[in-house]
């Protein structure tokens, strides 16, 4: 596996909340898709990940590299996009296209103004008359034209309507299909995320609480649809969020294997039904269950 970043211990300390001992390893020519409740640590992270905000202790390597070694060449190698953009307010788009080229080798003068053009960005416009959505919109267009192979993404489809989002959603499975980039991207919600993401990382309180491929993670995690009664009742008290409804019961399983043959009963007589639990289901039981 050709490991793209690689961090260790990595911990940051704020006075009211703590990043502590994050472990993190994404190859190469994958989304790795960071989710977890607001103040849970995953802008702290990303930015650590940017080096973007120093860290009181771990390691970190990027495409085999320490920031330490090579800053410079490691940041025309990675795109980041904060959650929240900041730029001189009173410039315009094309003057901050300007401003930003002569840091990157490899700047697509063309490439970021199409971009602007898919993106429906005025580049005549002032900043401070963009709204939120296109200014992350900006963002994005900066990040995907110095031919960067790692993107790091803070909250990117927040304040982007559905056509928007679709297309972003679009154009970052694209990045990656030749297997030679690599995107790390952060949200408190899914957000059609889920639907790109192959890696999955829940965050909360500063701490790591699950890594997992994607699939794998789906695979545990099941849906159980009930009648009352039906279900073996330690079988019933193992299941997560029990919702009581007029016509029967459901809940959620993250041990779905260890379940199977308990209620294959139940399912062979009609009275259960299990569908795959969606990752926003997975997620929100967690934060939940923290």
């Amino acid at each position: 596996m050709d490991t793209v970043l690689e961090a260790r211990g990595l911990t940051k300390h704020y006075e009211d909340f703590s990043l502590r001992d994050v472990d993190f390893d994404v190859a190469r020519g994958t989304i790795a898709g960071i989710f977890g409740p607001n103040a849970a640590g995953k802008s702290t992270l990303l930015k650590v990940l940017a080096r973007q905000t120093p860290v009181q202790s771990g390691s970190l390597r990027v495409f085999g590299l320490s920031y330490d070694d090579a800053e410079q060449e490691l940041k025309n190698r990675v795109g980041y996009v904060p959650q929240e953009p900041v730029y001189y307010p009173d410039k315009r788009v094309e003057w901050i296209a300007r401003f930003v080229a002569p840091y990157f080798s490899r700047w697509d003068g063309a490439g970021f103004y199409a971009l602007l053009d898919e993106f429906k960005v005025n580049p005549l416009k002032q900043v401070k008359h963009l709204s939120g959505g296109q200014k992350k919109m900006l963002s994005l267009a900066l990040a995907f034209s110095h031919g960067a192979e790692l993107l790091i993404l803070d909250e990117p489809t927040a304040g982007l309507d559905v056509v928007h989002r679709r297309a972003l959603l679009d154009r970052l499975r694209a990045f990656v299909a030749d297997g030679d980039r690599t995107i790390v991207v952060a949200s408190h919600i899914t957000d059609g995320l889920d639907e790109i993401a192959e890696e999955i990382w829940f965050l909360d309180r500063g701490r790591a609480v699950l890594r997992e491929n994607k699939d794998d993670l789906l695979a545990r995690w099941k849906r159980i649809h009930f009648k009352d009664g039906a279900l073996p009742q330690a079988v019933e008290d193992r299941l997560l969020g029990v919702k009581r409804l007029p016509f029967g019961s459901s809940g959620l399983t993250g041990e779905y294997a260890d379940l199977r043959d308990a209620l294959a009963g139940p399912l062979a007589r009609g009275d259960a039904k299990v569908e795959n639990a969606s990752l926003e289901d997975v997620l929100l039981s967690l934060i939940k269950g923290a």
